[in-house]
């Protein structure tokens, strides 16, 4: 199994001279084995490529936001967080041999699945998977799961972050780039604050849609209860439907776990919940470990996964 960052490279523009500390920042997991780089981008200029394990999948090439003043920038959604390329793997599947045989090619699946990989079985790559389903992504920072979506085949997508112009002309912007023409129709970019189900966008979609993705949005305690009514007040009452939410430990267990309690009084509850480290290896969900003193070298390497469905 690859290493989440190692599905990233950036490449800065030919003209630009880079500085030490750009060279020094694009090899700390090198020099320090130990600090997993989480965060990739560095300024809108530089274009971040993630090259999808999938290899049906071509490269996706974004921009980040050049965001504008502080509260733009503390949304952060001017980087990829490893909790995005996480989402755009388990949401783009892996590639599979041409065969003709289908029940031929689900032994073959069954007999290669290990631990490592980002599915455990070919019935747990279904459960994350989007064909057929309508899409919406909160808190979508660079919008790559979305557009992993369109890629492998949902029928609607809709993109959504903070309603700031440069946010969302960048969203716009990536989609642009990554989509191709023919599947354009099925992908738009919104505005949407969490907690906001009054707006024209929020009334106008209430129950919509049949998948939420929401990639490294929980590292602020005071936004729980508004990510999580947005959650619901979205999801469609299709038994199917699910919410799919990814995110790094880097900015600390203690702030990211109460949200799991948050949905249970929305609304929600937790269909399946476990911890994943950078290179698929699993773990129990776990609310806090070694005694709240987890150092962040090792909460960088692990994210939390979880699926959540409206409650009976």
């Amino acid at each position: 199994m690859v290493l989440l960052p190692s599905l990233i490279t950036l490449h800065h523009p030919a003209d630009q001279a880079l500085s030490a500390e750009d060279i020094f920042s694009s090899t700390l997991g090198s020099i320090f084995t130990d600090d997993l780089q989480n965060q990739h981008g560095t300024d809108p200029t530089t274009t971040i490529v993630y090259t999808p394990s999938n290899a049906s999948v071509p490269p996706i090439e974004l921009r980040t936001a050049d965001v504008d003043g502080e509260d733009q920038r503390r949304k952060f959604a001017h980087y990829l967080w490893n909790a995005g390329v996480l989402v755009g793997e388990i949401v783009g599947g892996r590639q599979r041999p041409e065969k003709e045989n289908e029940k031929s090619r689900k032994q073959e699946d069954d007999e290669k699945w290990k631990e490592g990989e980002w599915w455990l079985s070919v019935d747990e790559e279904k459960r994350w998977a989007v064909k057929g389903e309508r899409v919406l992504e909160l808190g979508a920072g660079v919008g790559l799961g979305g557009i992993m979506a369109a890629m492998a085949g949902a029928d609607e997508i809709f993109i959504t972050d903070y309603p700031a112009t440069p946010i969302l002309s960048t969203l716009e912007a990536n989609v642009k780039k990554n989509i191709p023409t023919s599947l354009q129709s099925k992908i738009s970019v919104h505005g949407h604050q969490w907690g906001d189900l009054s707006s024209p966008f929020a009334t106008a979609n209430a129950g919509r849609f049949t998948r939420i993705f929401a990639a490294d949005c929980l590292w602020m305690p005071h936004e729980h209860t508004s990510l999580a009514r947005s959650m619901l007040h979205f999801l469609s009452d299709e038994p199917s439907s699910r919410v799919y939410v990814v995110a790094g430990f880097h900015t600390g267990r203690a702030k990211m776990a109460p949200f799991f309690d948050v949905v249970e009084e929305v609304g929600l509850e937790i269909e399946d919940i476990f911890e994943m480290d950078a290179e698929g290896r699993r773990r129990a969900w776990a609310k806090e470990r070694e005694g709240g003193r987890e150092d962040v070298t090792g909460r960088k390497k692990w994210l939390v996964v979880a699926r959540l469905k409206r409650k009976a």
